[in-house]
């Protein structure tokens, strides 16, 4: 308890840092809507006190004391002024299409902000300080110049949802087979011609942004950013470094209207913060008007840039005509006023626009789909009509119109008529308006609200020096490892070179009397044998099903149903090990006999030393995974409530144990499923969800290896993927798929129901919950439907430890060492020798040390105490624990984080290596090699991580990362299982890249069409040149 009131003062002095802090904060660009997003930004900050200075073109009203505005209205006179009039955009005169003119107007833009003389006094004040910049990022990188002059992390916020343009500074560019340009009028699915297209973008692009606008970028920075940096005595960092040096991206956009990809842990969807809490109360009249609205109320706003009175005459006559035809009451923003109007027709010059939304009379909103507009129509829970213009309104709409509450009407002289039939259509058909308001429940059904998220993720990134922590390894991966290009490379010459020595083998054996068929025979035994011994070293009314036989994953398990209970649920457990005082609302399904499934000597630590790790041998973990799912399905108490018709749930809830067959439950009750990762998320995992991970910079769970990876490394974990997919499409799959069709689909089909195939129901995931989190797991981009809960399973309130243990660590002057192999591995089993070597030389340290040994060990030394059962939680969370070593298995790790304890890891299988290295490579451990000459090893490691400081120092900074989230991780869990539930499924949260073929993903089949493209061009051009060469030289000989 004393260990968790030193993290609670540390994590509060962490806070008390945010809290007062110095913000600058840059909105620059001259549009109303950009700078109401800008505002929001700002009022959250002052919300959460901190000093704010405001680079805008617009006054923030009624400032408080803590705000400084830096006024750049100038930038306003930037902009042409008829550039985005709704008559000149009919007139195709859309300047916002023109790729060189937006980056000449973006770099002009940023310049003129950076050389406004308020500006410059803030820029060249060598006192002036900021702990961080947050800027709105417009098509220029320019602005992270800003963080380099003061030395200070920096945040971008994305005005619209988050793009490949943006993601390629904090990740990788999105594949362009499955997402879209933000300009772009596609959605996913995409069709070839589109994903063609998309492609042509993104080089296109990229091409122009290399050869002309980073070239300008970086003039500008070197040119006004430069010389204020070198000013402050620093030298001036390369601008590739600056625009890479991204703590964090937030964007306007939620997954509710939004692609639900898979984002970087850098990013944060913040959709909606710029929308008051506590929505205004509309004037009087306003108010009355709408009240007394008999049969509702239509509003029709083209938003703050575009201005309805910029319409051609022609347009607004005929639409002032046709809203006198409706039986609702019309409120138009119009910027003037107009004459002889309907009764039924009002003009409002200023409209508060959340005020209309949030009205229960509102029946419709007629908007341009800005992004501003559309949060906001899905925030208040009404239907639309789109008229998009410019930019990715037309996205916005579109996206809008897929999701069942929009229709979509083009702007144009004659669109009256067109509009009228639609706004009919969408107030008559209740769909609209019904499934506008379930979209709303989607967009506030968060964990927490998006103004406090944005506050929370802020203050990480101050608390943590820039958060370095969520850096994703994918960033500095050149294209050509990502794609392993040089790989493809090394295999060629290989190849050729092997090709070339063949054909001349074979031409001397052909040659001579040489024994070749003797010497073919031999090679065919040899590869057989290689083959076997690949196999060989290879060779691997809510349900919660964890009926794995081993105590750590039943506590994970038990977790999960402890806060399903918490949260109120009706839970049945299938699990070998009993749940202590189970409430009524908790039936167990008691499947023990799995526990005679493993083999008794399989996991002992002397079995293990001799090399006996079966967890590294692929066929016989896919053996026993199979027959324990064999087993679990079988198991008579499993069989009474799959058997029974009268059964039904709600959800069910299931450990991934390298098998897909517990889906199989969801189909037998025809509900959602949810899988559990008792690891850090992975490719195996991902692919049912999304797709496999690139090996190029992530590795298997079983890796030795940590990002970043050499060409060999990047090579082994290549070869890791391709041979697990290989067995499990050659063998496992087909195991599994007739498991499904012999033990499953028979209950199914006493239901009355087809029986799904088994690939629907493997690919039919709601969500994955992973037991990890950022704070040792690599930042990876991970899906929507991805959530980390690593820690849930720890007591929220440490239980005080037994009186005897107690009073032994408070007296321990030097400390306490802990020590123990987890709940699978025995001490008792290790070898004598090895255990006599311990017993001595843990007699040799100053410290207390606490053993968890299952039997009783004589002749100890007077500071070795054993524990046949150990309280671990309640001891790591003693503050005279110095040390814990452990075997390092994840629920052990991520104790030891929660708690800010150094470790020293003694790895034996599975997971544990990944987990000692990560850990080792966060600063706060070091690895012992499992060996029965050990012991010397051991002590010196443990006398360098007790002496040396820095080793505590990073457990308690990451012990802080670990508890600075939003909610608890339980909480998490608690939210994220109840939207499941409350959105029957979460399809919304569906990755876009799940449905897309590999070859599409790799633009496979656009490569065959170039080739087959420029093989006929090569043929019919060098047919033609022949053509012309033989006219030519014919007409030359009748000349001659």
């Amino acid at each position: 308890m004393e260990k968790m009131k030193i993290c609670s003062v540390l994590f509060s002095i962490m806070l008390a840092v945010a809290d007062a802090s110095k913000i600058l904060v840059v909105f620059s660009f001259p549009s109303r809507s950009h700078g109401i997003l800008g505002d929001g930004i700002v009022r959250n900050m002052l919300k959460a006190g901190h000093d704010v200075t405001y680079i805008t073109p617009f006054e923030y009203k009624n400032a408080p004391a803590n705000l400084r505005q830096i006024d750049v209205s100038s930038n306003l006179d930037l902009m042409p002024s008829d550039l985005t009039t709704i008559k000149t955009l009919m007139e195709g005169n859309n300047m916002r299409f023109n790729i060189f003119f937006m980056y000449y107007m973006m770099t002009e833009l940023v310049k003129s902000t950076i050389q406004n003389e308020n500006v410059q006094k803030i820029l060249s004040d060598p006192n002036e300080k900021f702990d961080l910049v947050i800027a709105e990022w417009m098509i220029s990188e320019v602005p992270a110049g800003f963080a380099a002059v003061y030395d200070c992390p920096f945040i971008w916020i994305s005005s619209v949802e988050i793009h490949w343009m943006l993601l390629r500074f904090i990740d990788e560019a999105s594949n362009p087979a499955f997402t879209v340009d933000i300009m772009s009028t596609f959605t996913p699915p995409l069709n070839f011609v589109q994903r063609a297209s998309e492609l042509w973008t993104q080089v296109k692009h990229s091409l122009i942004s290399y050869l002309i606008l980073d070239r300008i970028q970086e003039y500008t920075y070197h040119t006004y950013i430069g010389p204020l940096i070198e000013k402050r005595g620093r030298k001036v960092p390369e601008f590739n470094d600056i625009r890479y040096n991204i703590s964090m991206i937030f964007s306007n956009a939620y997954v509710d209207t939004s692609s639900a990809l898979s984002l970087p842990q850098s990013h944060k969807y913040i959709g909606g913060y710029h929308i008051d809490e506590n929505v205004k109360p509309l004037p009087e009249d306003l108010q009355k008007l709408m009240d007394g609205a008999k049969n509702g109320v239509i509003y029709f706003s083209m938003g703050s840039n575009l201005k309805s009175k910029d319409m051609p005459d022609e347009l607004k006559a005929s639409l002032v005509k046709m809203f006198g035809t409706l039986k609702y009451t019309v409120l138009w923003k119009f910027e003037e006023v107009l004459p002889n109007l309907p009764p039924n027709l009002h003009i409002i010059k200023w409209a508060p626009q959340q005020s209309i939304l949030a009205h229960p009379n509102l029946r419709l909103f007629i908007t341009h789909g800005g992004l501003l507009s559309t949060t906001e129509t899905v925030h208040f829970g009404v239907p639309i009509i789109g008229i998009p213009v410019f930019g990715d309104q037309f996205v916005n709409v579109h996206r809008a119109e897929k999701r069942g509450f929009a229709r979509k009407v083009d702007l144009s002289y004659t669109m009256s008529d067109e509009l009228k039939k639609t706004i009919l259509e969408v107030v008559d058909d209740k769909r609209y308006a019904e499934k506008a308001k379930e979209l709303s429940v989607i967009h506030h059904d968060r964990p927490v609200k998006p103004g406090d998220e944005l506050i929370h993720w802020v203050n990480h990134v101050l608390r943590t020096r820039g958060a370095p922590h969520l850096r994703s390894p994918a960033l500095g991966v050149p294209f050509y490892q990502k794609m392993f290009l040089d790989l493809a490379v090394v295999l060629t010459i290989f190849l050729t070179v092997a090709y070339i020595l063949l054909k001349r083998a074979w031409r001397f054996i052909t040659s001579t009397n040489f024994p070749f068929f003797q010497i073919m025979e031999k090679m065919k035994i040899c590869s057989v044998l290689f083959s076997i011994m690949l196999t060989i070293a290879d060779a691997s009314k809510i349900l919660v099903v964890y009926p794995f036989p081993s105590r750590s994953h039943a506590n994970l398990g038990d977790g999960i149903v402890r806060n399903m209970l918490k949260a109120g649920h009706d839970v049945t457990y299938i699990t070998p090990f009993e749940y202590k005082n189970a409430p009524a609302t908790l039936r167990q399904v008691d499947v023990s006999s799995l526990l005679d499934l493993m083999p008794a000597d399989m996991m002992t630590i002397k079995s293990l030393m001799e090399g006996n790790d079966i967890s590294i041998n692929v066929m016989f973990m896919y053996y026993m995974v199979s027959e324990m799912m064999k087993a679990t399905i079988q198991n008579e108490n499993v069989q009474k409530v799959l058997s029974d018709p009268n059964e039904k749930f709600d959800l069910v809830i299931a450990e991934w144990m390298m098998s897909e067959l517990p889906a199989g439950f969801a189909a037998v009750y025809d509900c959602p499923f949810i899988w559990i990762s008792s690891v850090e998320i992975h490719w195996m995992l991902l692919r049912f969800i999304d797709e496999a991970s690139n090996p190029a910079f992530t590795v298997d769970i079983m890796s030795t290896y940590t990002p970043p990876l050499n060409f060999v490394q990047r090579a082994s974990e290549l070869w890791t993927q391709f041979k697990h997919v290989f067995l499990s499409y050659v063998i496992l799959d087909r195991v599994q798929e007739y498991n499904y069709h012999t033990y499953l689909a028979p209950f199914i089909e006493k239901r009355g129901r087809k029986v799904p195939a088994f690939d629907d129901i493997r690919y039919n995931i709601s969500m994955i919950f992973s037991n990890a989190y950022v704070d040792t797991s690599s930042a990876l981009s991970l899906p929507q439907s991805h959530k980390y809960i690593g820690g849930y399973h720890i007591d929220e309130n440490v239980k005080p430890l037994p009186e005897d243990l107690q009073k032994l660590m408070d007296g321990a002057k030097n400390g306490v060492i802990y020590f123990s192999m987890g709940s699978n591995l025995k001490s008792a089993d290790m070898p004598d020798e090895l255990k006599a070597s311990l017993v001595k030389m843990f007699g040799t340290l100053k410290q207390t040390v606490l053993w968890k040994f299952e039997e009783v060990l004589p002749n100890l030394p007077p500071n070795l105490h054993i524990i046949k059962w150990a309280p671990q939680q309640s001891i790591l969370a003693h503050p005279n624990l110095r040390l814990f070593i452990t075997h390092g298995g994840l629920l052990s790790t991520t104790e030891a984080v929660h708690f800010g304890v150094p470790i020293v890891g003694i790895p034996v299988f599975g997971d544990q290596f990944v987990n000692v290295l990560r850990a080792q490579i966060r600063g706060f451990a070091r690895k012992v090699d499992l060996s029965y000459t050990m012991t010397d090893e051991l002590k010196k490691t443990i006398l360098e991580v007790v002496d040396d400081k820095r080793y505590a120092e990073k457990a308690k900074e990451l012990s802080v990362i670990h508890h600075d989230r939003p909610v608890k991780p339980g909480d998490e869990l608690i939210h994220w299982v109840n939207h499941v539930l409350r959105t029957r499924g979460a399809p919304h949260l569906r990755s876009p890249a799940l449905g897309v073929p590999f070859y599409q993903k790799m633009f496979l089949d656009l490569a065959v069409v170039l080739t087959i493209f420029l093989t006929v061009a090569y043929i019919l051009l060098k047919r033609a040149w022949r053509y012309y060469r033989s006219g030519k030289s014919k007409s030359s000989k009748k000349n001659n």
